[in-house]
C-alpha cells in the first residue's frame, strides 16, 4: 500500500473515500424485524459543535498542537499500513533524531504507543474543527478503528443476537415496533454480548486500511508544517544540538542555513560535539526541505574538494575575489581598487600573485646567463630546488623546506618588497629581526586549509631553535642557488645568531619511572572501562577475540601504539608506513627462531634495519586486524571492496573510522580503500589520549589546590600555626603535581622513543649498550646516540656523592 500522498490520491479521494458506518441487520419486514437504527446506535456518539463562534474562532494552529510535521503525518500513515512503531519511527524521524554515529534514536515501545495515539488524536481533532466538509468527512474516515481479526472472530453476529431476544419474549406483540430499538439496545447493554459488525462481512480489513491512508493523505496536504524559514531550531532539532547552536547566535533554520553557506564544507568543526556524520545527516534534511527553507549555496572558497597540499607542487587556484592583491597586513583594511602597488596577498607558494618588477627576472644579484635551473623567475628556481627533494623521496625535508621558502618569500613581497634575488645582508637582518617578533597578521589563528582565504604562513612566535633553523635553511637554499649559478651570492651566510643555540638533539623528552608508571594505570583503567574488569589487566587486552564494540577496538589499539613505541623505539613515519609484508623470521645464531618475528624498516637517509617485536605485540597486532575485520564485516558485510584490499596488504596500524552502513560513506562511493592509520593519524591518536589522561588529573589536582587554599586562609585568620605548616606542605606537594601534570600533557609519540634509547642504556651499561642502541634508533653515528649519555646523569650523581676530600 502506498505510504506517501500522491496526486492520484488527492484528485480522486472524494469518489474513493465513503463514510463509513455500521449496517443495520438486514432481516424482512414483520415478525422478528429489528429496529432500523439499532446498528447504528453501536457507533460512538460524535461530538456536537457549539452553534455559534466567538469572535476571533479559527481552526487551531500549528502552534496551537506544538507542529504537525510531514514526519508526523508519515509515522502515522506507517502504523496504519502495518509498520511497526519501530520502524515507522527510524524511517521518518532518522533524519531528524540520531546519536553520535549517524544511526536513528528511537524511545521505547511503549513511549511509540502512546506518540501515535497522540499523534492520531491531534490530527482528527483538527480536522474536526475544521468547517471544511472534506476535513471533516476525512475525519470520519479516520475515527474508525481497524478491526481485529482475532477480536472480531469472538464476537456475535447483531443479526444472530436480535433473532435469540426477539423469540425470547412472551408474544410477538409484547413490544410495539417502535420500542424495539429501545429495549434491543437495553438487552444489550445489560447482557454485555459483544457484536460482530456487519462491516466486517462487507468490507475487508485492508479496504478500512486504505480508506485511512487516503484520509491521512488528504489532511496531510491541508495541514502538515514543513520546515519554515523562521522556524526556531528547538522545534526541530535535538536540544543539545539547538543549545551548541544557540552558543553561536544560531536560533532559527534560516540563520544555520546561512551560517553552512558561509562556513564551507566543514561547517561542522564550528559546532561542538557536533561529527561528520551527524553533520551530513543534518545537512541532508535540511536540502530535502530547500522548496520551504531554500537551497544551500555550495559555491566559494570554503566549499572547493582541495585537500592540503602536503609532498607535491601542483597550481592551485582560489575564487575569483579570493586572488585580488590585498592591503599589507600592517597597514589594515583598503579598498581592493586602490591597492599600493608594493603591497600583496599572503598566499601559499603556488598561488603567490607576482608582478613582473619583483618576480627577480631584474634581480639585484642575478647571474647575467644562463643558470642550470633553467629558471627566469625566482620563484620557478625555488620550484627547481624543492623538487629535487621530492624526486630523492625526501618527503619531510620537502614539506619544512618549502614552508620556510614560502614564508621568507612572503616576507619579501609583503614586508621588504623586494625580489629574493635583490635581498642584501641588511634585507637578512631585517628578516632575522622579524622572526624574533612576528607581527600578529602573519599568524593563523584558525586551523584552515592551505587553499583557505585565511590562511597565513605562521602558526604563532617561534623559539630560538625554530629561528636559527628557519635561517639556515634560507641560508641552504641561497647556497644551492648560487652553485647554479642563479645569483651571485649568499647574503645569509654572514648572520650571526644573537646566542649560542645547543641544537643537539633534546632527550630530557622521555618517560621516568613515576611517568611509566603512571601511563601503565592509565592502560588498565581505559581497559577496565572498556571490557569491564575488576582488575590490573595485561597491555595485551583481553585474548586477542574479536571487539563488540567500536571503543574496545580502540582501547586495544591505543595499547598496541604505546607497547609498539616505548618496546622497540620506531619512528612515528616508520611505524604509519610499515605492512605484514614487512614482517620476517627472526635469525638467532644463523637459525630462525619458531615464533620469534623482527620488523624491517627504513629510516632516514633510506636505510633499511630490523626492528625486534616481542611475541606479544605480534599478537597484539593480531588482535587488532581481526578487530578491523569484524568492524568491516559488520558495516560493510562479505563483499566489501575495503575488506578484499585489507586482507590483501594489512597495515601494521590500521584507521577504525569510517566504517559506517551508510551508502555515502561507502568505499565503492568514494574510491578509497586505504585503511592504514597514516602518521598523523597515529601521533593524534596517543596524543588525544595522554593529554585527556593528563587533563584529568589536573582537574583533580586544581579542585585540592582551591579547597587547601580556603583551609590555609582559614587556619592562618584563626592562628593555628600547626595546621597553617600542614596545609603550606600540602600546597607545595600540589604544586609539584600540577607541574607534572602539565609536563604529562606534553607527551608524544618521541617521547616514546627516548624513553626506549634511555631503557637500552640503563639495562646495558657497557659500550655494547651504545652499539645496541645506535643500530636500533636507525642513528647515523654514535655521537648521535651519546647524547643520551650525556642527559642521563643518574650514575655520575650517585658517584659524585661518594667523592668528599675534607672527609667533614
Amino acid at each position: 500500500m502506498n505510504d506517501e500522498p500522491t496526486q492520484e490520491d488527492q484528485l480522486d479521494w472524494p469518489a474513493v473515500v465513503e463514510p463509513v458506518e455500521l449496517a443495520t441487520p438486514v432481516i424482512k419486514r414483520g415478525r422478528g424485524r429489528p429496529p432500523k437504527d439499532a446498528g447504528a446506535a453501536l457507533l460512538p456518539e460524535k461530538p456536537k459543535l457549539p452553534r455559534g463562534r466567538q469572535t476571533g474562532y479559527r481552526v487551531p494552529t500549528f502552534a496551537d498542537l506544538d507542529e504537525l510535521t510531514v514526519e508526523d503525518f508519515s509515522f502515522v500513515r506507517g502504523v496504519v499500513n502495518g509498520m511497526s512503531p519501530h520502524d515507522a519511527y527510524a524511517r521518518f524521524y532518522g533524519n531528524i533524531h540520531f546519536d553520535s554515529q549517524g544511526a536513528p534514536l528511537v524511545p521505547h515501545g511503549a513511549t511509540l504507543r502512546a506518540t501515535f495515539d497522540d499523534l492520531e488524536q491531534r490530527i482528527l481533532a483538527t480536522a474536526q474543527a475544521s468547517e471544511d466538509e472534506r476535513m471533516q468527512h476525512a475525519a470520519s474516515v479516520i475515527a474508525v478503528k481497524i478491526p481485529d481479526e482475532a477480536a472480531e472472530a469472538d464476537k456475535r453476529d447483531i443479526n444472530e443476537i436480535f433473532n435469540e431476544w426477539f423469540e425470547s419474549l412472551p408474544s410477538a406483540d409484547y413490544y410495539r415496533e417502535d420500542e424495539l430499538p429501545e429495549r434491543f439496545q437495553e438487552h444489550l447493554q445489560e447482557s454485555g454480548v459483544k457484536v460482530r459488525s456487519a462491516m466486517t462481512s462487507e468490507v475487508s480489513r485492508a479496504v478500512i486500511i486504505d480508506r485511512k491512508v487516503k484520509a491521512i493523505n488528504e489532511l496531510q496536504t491541508a495541514l502538515a508544517y514543513r520546515p519554515r524559514r523562521n522556524s526556531v531550531t528547538s522545534i526541530w532539532l535535538a536540544g543539545t544540538l539547538t543549545n551548541a547552536l544557540s552558543r553561536l547566535q544560531i536560533t532559527t533554520l534560516e540563520q544555520l542555513v546561512r551560517f553552512i553557506e558561509r562556513t564551507g564544507r566543514h561547517w561542522h568543526r564550528k559546532v561542538p560535539r557536533l561529527g561528520p556524520v551527524r553533520a551530513a545527516r543534518l545537512q541532508a534534511w535540511l536540502t530535502d526541505h530547500a522548496d520551504t527553507l531554500g537551497r544551500i549555496q555550495t559555491s566559494g572558497p570554503g566549499w572547493l574538494p582541495h585537500a592540503p597540499l602536503r609532498n607535491t607542487l601542483v597550481p592551485l587556484e582560489r575564487a575569483h575575489q579570493s586572488q585580488l592583491e590585498l592591503a599589507s597586513p600592517a597597514a589594515g583594511p583598503s579598498n581592493p581598487s586602490l591597492i599600493h602597488s608594493n603591497a600583496f596577498a599572503i598566499a601559499p607558494l603556488e598561488l603567490l600573485q607576482v608582478p613582473a618588477r619583483l618576480d627577480g627576472q631584474e634581480g639585484l644579484f642575478r647571474v647575467r646567463g644562463p643558470n642550470f635551473y633553467e629558471a627566469r623567475t625566482d620563484i620557478d628556481a625555488i620550484t627547481v630546488w624543492l623538487r629535487s627533494f621530492l624526486l630523492a623521496d625526501k618527503k619531510r625535508t620537502l614539506e619544512t623546506y618549502r614552508r620556510e621558502a614560502e614564508r621568507f618569500l612572503i616576507w619579501c613581497y609583503s614586508e621588504a618588497h623586494v625580489a629574493m634575488s635583490s635581498v642584501s645582508i641588511s634585507h637578512a637582518q631585517a628578516y632575522q629581526g622579524f622572526l624574533k617578533k612576528i607581527p600578529d597578521a602573519f599568524i593563523c589563528k584558525e586551523n584552515v586549509t592551505r587553499t583557505d582565504p585565511r590562511w597565513k604562513p605562521w602558526r604563532g612566535q617561534l623559539s630560538a631553535k625554530s629561528q636559527t633553523y628557519a635561517l639556515t635553511v634560507i641560508k641552504l637554499m641561497y647556497q644551492s642557488l648560487v652553485d647554479n649559478a642563479y645569483i651571485t651570492g649568499n647574503p645569509f651566510s654572514s648572520l650571526k645568531s644573537a646566542a649560542a643555540i645547543d641544537r643537539s638533539m633534546d632527550t630530557s623528552r622521555s618517560l621516568d619511572k613515576g611517568d611509566l608508571e603512571w601511563l601503565r594505570k592509565q592502560l588498565n583503567e581505559r581497559m577496565k572501562t572498556a571490557f569491564g574488569g575488576t582488575e590490573d589487566l595485561p597491555p595485551g587486552g583481553d585474548g586477542g577475540a574479536p571487539c563488540p564494540t567500536l571503543m574496545q577496538a580502540r582501547t586495544r589499539r591505543i595499547n598496541l601504539i604505546v607497547e609498539m613505541l616505548v618496546r622497540t623505539g620506531i619512528r612515528l613515519e616508520e611505524a604509519a608506513t610499515r605492512t605484514m609484508a614487512n614482517k620476517i623470521p627472526a635469525l638467532v645464531d644463523g637459525q630462525v627462531e619458531p615464533g620469534e618475528f623482527v620488523l624491517e624498516v627504513i629510516g632516514k637517509g633510506k636505510k633499511v634495519r630490523t626492528v625486534y617485536l616481542a611475541p606479544m605485540i605480534w599478537a597484539m597486532v593480531d588482535a587488532h586486524h581481526q578487530d578491523v575485520e569484524q568492524l568491516i564485516l559488520s558495516a560493510e558485510g562479505p563483499h566489501s571492496p575495503r575488506l578484499r584490499a585489507f586482507r590483501a596488504e594489512r597495515p601494521l596500524i590500521a584507521s577504525l573510522t569510517g566504517f559506517s552502513a551508510n551508502t555515502s560513506n561507502s568505499p565503492t562511493k568514494s574510491g578509497n580503500l586505504s585503511i592504514a592509520l597514516g602518521r598523523q593519524g597515529i601521533y593524534k591518536t596517543l596524543k588525544s589520549f595522554l593529554s585527556t589522561a593528563a587533563k584529568r588529573d589536573l582537574t583533580v589536582l586544581k579542585a585540592h589546590y582551591k579547597k587547601a587554599k580556603a583551609n590555609l586562609e582559614r587556619a592562618t585568620k584563626s592562628g593555628d600555626d600547626k595546621e597553617v605548616a600542614r596545609l603550606k606542605t600540602e600546597i607545595r606537594g600540589l604544586d609539584i603535581d600540577s607541574a607534572i601534570a602539565k609536563r604529562r600533557m606534553r607527551f608524544s609519540t618521541h617521547w616514546m622513543r627516548h624513553t626506549y634509547a634511555k631503557e637500552v642504556l640503563r639495562t646495558n651499561p657497557d659500550g655494547t649498550g651504545l652499539v645496541l642502541a645506535k643500530n636500533t634508533l636507525g642513528h647515523a653515528s654514535l655521537a648521535t646516540t651519546g647524547a643520551y649519555l650525556r642527559q642521563d646523569i643518574s650514575s655520575m650523581v650517585k658517584a659524585l656523592r661518594k667523592i668528599n676530600p675534607l672527609g667533614s
